[in-house]
């Protein structure tokens, strides 16, 4: 039976990755910092994935395996595995890395000769070419010509919302019946994988940066205005006009930046952001606002969902008001149970808006986006003082 491990057993990790692999006829080893949903991996031998977006529905994952990431013996199982997988939020990616350099020295020192791909499943840009260059980082000179010869590193697209859910069984997951993964051919090594819902295409960047831009980032700032409003989900926050506007405004606005950079029609990108809009407002899949704009300073780096669609705006010339407030709405999110909402809105405090703005985004202090963005700031802490 061909082996897959993955490193990193939440909600995205078993919701989408797991139950995809397992459906291919992997066996598959989730690997997790959690011990709860470790124990009940191994006490079961699976666990479910609740599907409620169309109906009621469930997907079984069966024969399952489990084990502490901190495990050593996950060197091992990776050093002979088929596939291995990573969903663990690129913020971690550094620390994994570790686990697959040692397990590629392992299969260099034993004299494997078969071809096995690494798949960083990661919500960003390049994330297995991240993880790569981590990897590469710790390997000496012969060991890295393995890798490259024998190690493949494809980058990844992944989309599918998956909201809280909770059980009285840790392993079992709420996730939408839809989703998306799409990996970049010119990554992998030896025979491509035959993954069930995997895509393999010859251009990722733009099916990437289309989910980034109408995706992540308008959801992002769904989470934050409507956290600001005092709604606890998506679906309320965009049943309030003032929301709804600012977000599919975004969406259109990012519609002709991905249309001029990578060929879409008006026609195509009217229907994704329709169909993104419906999902988001599908009363079945429930979603909070503070989980979709969670780690707020990581979602306005310079290279992610929200500055990277700005900064190619620029470029092309687009005006971009639905950006400017949807950054302003981000930068002033303060949730004292956020720790990144919390570390933003000190350097907020002690730097100043256009300082903070510049070290978190890059974006020039100077700059006419700047002023802008500081525009739609002041607007909303005059609103904080009626």
């Amino acid at each position: 039976m061909k082996k897959a491990v993955l490193i990193g057993a939440g909600q995205f990790g078993r919701g989408v990755i797991g139950v995809s692999l397992y459906k291919s006829g992997y066996d598959v080893l989730f690997c997790d910092i959690n011990k709860d949903i470790i124990n009940d991996i191994n006490e079961r031998g699976g666990y479910t994935v609740h599907r409620m977006d169309k109906g009621e529905s469930f997907d079984t994952v069966k024969c399952a395996r489990a084990m502490l990431s901190s495990d050593s013996a996950v060197i091992d199982e990776c050093a002979e595995a088929d596939i291995i997988c990573t969903c663990v939020g690129l913020n971690a990616l550094e620390k994994i890395s570790v686990v697959v350099a040692e397990s590629i020295k392992k299969r260099y020192h034993s004299g494997l000769k078969e071809k096995i791909n690494v798949l960083a499943c990661e919500n960003a840009l390049g994330g297995s070419t991240i993880l790569k260059r981590f990897v590469k980082n710790t390997l000496n000179k012969e060991e890295n010509e393995y890798l490259d010869e024998h190690i493949g590193f494809p980058d990844c697209a992944i989309d599918g919302i998956i909201p809280p859910f909770k059980d009285n069984l840790p392993a079992d997951v709420f996730a939408e019946e839809y989703h998306e993964w799409d990996a970049l051919k010119s990554g992998f090594r030896g025979k491509i994988p035959n993954i069930e819902g995997l895509s393999v295409v010859e251009d990722l960047s733009k099916y990437l940066e289309r989910k980034l831009f109408t995706l992540n980032g308008p959801n992002a700032v769904t989470g934050a205005m409507g956290y600001r409003k005092g709604y606890e989900t998506v679906q309320q926050a965009l049943e309030d006009k003032e929301i709804f506007d600012v977000v599919w405004s975004m969406m259109e606005e990012a519609g002709k930046i991905l249309s001029l950079r990578h060929e879409f029609t008006d026609e195509e990108m009217l229907k994704y952001r329709s169909f993104i809009m419906e999902r988001f407002k599908n009363p079945n899949v429930i979603d909070k606002c503070t989980r979709v704009v969670r780690e707020p300073i990581r979602k306005l780096s310079q290279n992610d969902r929200i500055i990277a669609p700005l900064n190619y705006a620029c470029i092309y010339k687009i005006k971009t008001p639905a950006y400017y407030k949807g950054i302003a709405e981000v930068m002033n999110y303060n949730n004292a149970e956020d720790f990144e909402s919390v570390k933003l809105q000190k350097l907020i405090s002690e730097k100043g808006f256009l300082n903070a703005l510049e070290e978190i985004t890059g974006i020039d202090p100077e700059s006419k986006e700047a002023a802008c963005i500081l525009y739609e700031h002041l607007a909303l802490e005059r609103k904080k003082g009626k």
